[in-house]
């Protein structure tokens, strides 16, 4: 059936594989690999680096936020449940405002 998506038309993907490797730190991009590992391995994550995986998986991905913002639950230890969901949401697109697209590759030369 059709879910409700805040009144944005947009068709998130879900695919399992993709999102899982994104969960991994296996996409091929190294800024945002290293970020998920270190999520995994450490339970944080830089504000910059958090953008830019948002980034990554919403719009380069296309998968569906809501799948980062439950991962960010699971994994933050400095999980705050409205900062979570509100970039989430916000990083998505999802806020009729401006769409913030982290150009990964530039992001990687600047902060990597």
């Amino acid at each position: 059936g059709k879910r409700y998506n805040g009144g944005n038309e947009r068709k998130w993907g879900m695919d399992p594989k993709q999102i899982q490797a994104w969960k991994d730190g296996m996409t091929g991009y190294p800024l945002v690999d290293a970020n998920m590992r270190e999520l995994k391995a450490t339970g944080f994550m830089s504000n910059r680096g958090r953008q830019n995986v948002c980034s990554f998986l919403t719009i380069d991905m296309n998968m569906d936020w809501r799948y980062g913002g439950d991962y960010f639950e699971e994994l933050l230890l400095d999980y705050d449940v409205h900062s979570n969901w509100g970039n989430w949401c916000s990083g998505a697109g999802m806020t009729g405002g401006r769409l913030n697209r982290f150009n990964i590759v530039k992001q990687s030369k600047d902060y990597d």
